[in-house]
This record gives C-alpha cells, sequence and structure tokens, in this order.
C-alpha cells in the first residue's frame, strides 16, 4: 500500500512542477490568461482523478470482481508523467531555450524561439 502512495507523490510533484513552470513561463513571457490556468488546474484534476480510480480497482477492484491480471495506477502515472515532462520541457525552454540541451529540443520539436 506503501507504494501506492509514493507512486502517487511522484506523480503529484511532477504536476505541480509542472503548474510551476507554467505560471514562471507565463510570467516571464507577460502572457498570463486565467483560461490557461483553469484549463491546467482542470487538466491536474482530471490526472489527479486518474490516480485516485487506478489505486481504487488496484487495491478493491477484486471485492467486485473485477480481476484484471495487471495493476492500472502504475500505468495511469507512467501516461501523466511523460505527458506533465513534455510540457516541463516545452515551459523551460520558454523561461530559458539555452537550458534544454539541442538533442532534447530536436526530440520535443521546439525551435529556438519557443
Amino acid at each position: 500500500m506503501e507504494d501506492y502512495f509514493i507512486m502517487i507523490l511522484v506523480a503529484l510533484s511532477f504536476n505541480v512542477l509542472d503548474l510551476i513552470t507554467g505560471f514562471v513561463s507565463a510570467v516571464y513571457n507577460k502572457k498570463i490568461m486565467s483560461s490557461k490556468l483553469r484549463d491546467g488546474l482542470f487538466k491536474k484534476v482530471g490526472f489527479i482523478l486518474c490516480y485516485i480510480l487506478g489505486f481504487m480497482v488496484d487495491t478493491e477492484g477484486q471485492l467486485i470482481g473485477l480481476n484484471i491480471g495487471v495493476k492500472i495506477l502504475p500505468i495511469i502515472i507512467l501516461g501523466s508523467v511523460l505527458t506533465e515532462i513534455a510540457s516541463l520541457v516545452e515551459n523551460i525552454a520558454k523561461i530559458n531555450s539555452k537550458a534544454i540541451p539541442d538533442k532534447i529540443k530536436e526530440i520535443f520539436n521546439l525551435q529556438e524561439d519557443d
């Protein structure tokens, strides 16, 4: 059970870091928009609901006959963390493109003016 909470804590850390870098990027580029912040917050709420769903299925699903044979919380967390990593790289590039190595810029298809 402790492993689940650690996984969720790690995922939430990525979620929070994305919110912070997104806000810093908006302030730095003078493009603060409440609609973007609201959309980002709802996206994070969606991730949190998915974490809860994965936790419930993995820990209590068998009580209702849901035996799928694979833990889904790690899959949900992997997907959300990969999404957040892409967003973090974009946000950091908007703050300081020199902080992102050229190879990573290529992988994420970032232009110098991003």
